[in-house]
């Protein structure tokens, strides 16, 4: 025979059990017009000592999309996505056995650069 009398004790604990189960739902996802983080930092790069654009469009094509606007600091090569970016800066250094010059392009080293649309050369 089994009883169905649980001590005081025992209850308690089965009620912690159970709530240790229900757990709460995750908190909501931000929305549309909440706050985010929004990641302002540059998605170009500018190569300083190699002016051959279909050169480069080749060797950083491989991190991700790109677009090659020449310019008068050098070549900046634009990104979709800040991270293709940050792996073509940290591992597009070397073209054969050329080391680029690479730096964050910032809105004072290119005027308008991240305004201009253009076209990846193929």
């Amino acid at each position: 025979v089994v009883s169905t009398q649980s001590t005081g004790g025992n209850l308690a604990g089965e009620q912690q059990q159970q709530q240790r189960k229900r757990k709460a739902p995750p908190p909501a996802r931000a929305t549309l017009g909440a706050a985010t983080n929004l990641d302002l930092r540059p998605r170009e790069i500018i190569v300083k000592n190699c002016e051959n654009a279909e050169e480069l469009h080749e060797h950083f094509s491989k991190f991700g999309p790109c677009s090659i606007l020449p310019s008068g600091v050098g070549v900046v090569i634009g990104f979709s996505k800040r991270r293709d970016a940050e792996m073509a800066f940290v591992k597009g250094r070397m073209v054969e056995d050329q080391e680029l010059e690479i730096e964050w392009n910032t809105p004072e080293d290119v005027q308008g650069s991240t305004q201009v649309p253009v076209e990846p050369i193929r």
